[in-house]
């Protein structure tokens, strides 16, 4: 089992589970969340955009960092 923690979240759509987990960069501009956080100018550098996704439905995490826990 793998754990994803993400830290320092602004804003997220995520599953509460996933079979697969696909995490990526998110592109500078993602329509649904920047509907959903508005962040400014001034701080976009320091969070991370990132698609999460398991193939099929996708989501966004804005976050600060993120760890990744394996058992």
């Amino acid at each position: 089992m793998v754990e994803i923690e993400f830290l320092d979240v602004l804003g997220m759509k995520v599953k509460s589970q996933y079979r697969e987990l696909l995490i990526s960069p998110a592109p500078d501009t993602t329509a649904e969340a920047d509907a959903f956080v508005d962040l400014p100018e001034r701080h976009r550098s320091r969070y991370t955009r990132l698609l999460v996704s398991d193939g099929t439905t996708d989501g966004f995490v804005i976050c600060g960092s993120l760890r990744v826990h394996g058992t």
